[in-house]
């Protein structure tokens, strides 16, 4: 089927997202542009925002379900909704069910076909905060975001600089790491850092031994003699295209292992695979390291030829990778 031209640059400002905020009387449709979070908001005061974002391959999203098991889990991890008697709990509440959140994404497509068609793939952002106090009734919103397919089919084709950098992931103690939230300060300084290196490097966070966590728009894995490393579950965000690359790596015979990443892991790895939502599972072309302000080249990559793990990766995934 022959995709319709795309629409004109407001079309997209303009699609119909789903708003609930108690604190201004809002739950319903309404233009994206008129969506407005109030100042005493706790997602804007304290940052305290649950977030999920999805994709579509061949227009339908991907992993559903995996999502919002991982929005629950997020809800849970940080609190919001465990007053007011469980009220608003994901299991209970009509807003915040699975059923429900798949529902609404279905409305969302709905009521925007047009410009979802003329897109072709595009994203979908759900998140949600605890109102504008702790007990209140969150606030959440369902809307569209668009992904660039120039720079996914350039970082598959091509792939992206990383950049070894001197942030520090969060403890757990701080935070969990397991929970999906909008406070991104650490890998904004990483970006920041990485940005020395090259305009469209992504920042990899440090952990408290040294090794390396994620980026802030990628896990990691490293290839040696055709295994993949991955960080351990408790140090990362559990990523749901990675846990889609583990799916697959098992049907291709592929050995996945967790252990901490060094620095002389990569300086050994095949290939330093990165996978995320809007990009799906794409490579480092070069690493560097940034400390202290100065930026040192640690080891660039070859582009990995059609029989490589990454190749073979990305072939298995769905149409629209």
């Amino acid at each position: 089927m022959k995709k319709p031209p795309p629409l004109g640059p407001n079309a997209f400002e303009s699609h119909h997202a789903f708003f609930v905020c108690e604190r201004i009387g809002q739950e319903g449709w309404l233009p994206y542009h008129q969506i407005r979070l109030p100042i005493d908001d706790l997602g804007f005061r304290q940052s305290v925002t649950a977030v999920e974002r999805l994709r579509t391959y061949s227009r339908k999203p991907f992993l559903m379900d995996e999502h919002w098991t991982r929005l629950h889990q997020t809800l849970e991890l940080i609190g919001v909704g465990r007053s007011v008697a469980e009220r608003i709990a994901p299991a209970n509440d009509h807003l915040l069910s699975c059923e429900a959140l798949s529902e609404r994404v279905q409305e969302l497509f709905d009521r925007n076909a047009e410009l979802v068609d003329s897109e072709g793939e595009i994203g979908i952002t759900v998140w949600v905060t605890p109102g504008d106090r702790v007990g209140a009734r969150p606030s959440m919103a369902v809307h569209l975001n668009r992904i660039d397919p120039q720079l996914v089919r350039s970082r598959m084709k091509h792939g992206q600089p990383v950049v070894l950098t001197d942030v520090v992931q969060p403890d757990e103690a701080s935070w969990p790491r397991r929970a999906k939230v909008r406070c991104r300060l650490h890998y904004f300084l990483a970006d920041s850092a990485a940005r020395q290196a090259a305009e469209d490097a992504t920042g990899v966070l440090k952990d408290t031994d040294g090794s390396w966590t994620e980026s802030g728009i990628a896990n990691l894995g490293l290839v040696i003699d055709n295994e993949i490393f991955l960080a351990p579950q408790d140090r990362v965000l559990p990523g749901i295209t990675q846990g889609h690359l583990i799916s697959i790596s098992a049907s291709l015979g592929i050995s996945v292992r967790r252990r901490p990443l060094t620095t002389e892991m990569i300086r050994r790895a095949e290939t330093v695979i990165l996978t995320g939502t809007d990009s799906g599972i794409w490579f480092a072309n070069a690493v560097y390291q940034s400390s202290d302000g100065a930026v040192a080249n640690i080891r660039e990559f070859d582009r990995p030829d059609a029989r490589s793990v990454l190749r073979r990766l990305q072939n298995a995934m769905p149409s629209g990778q």
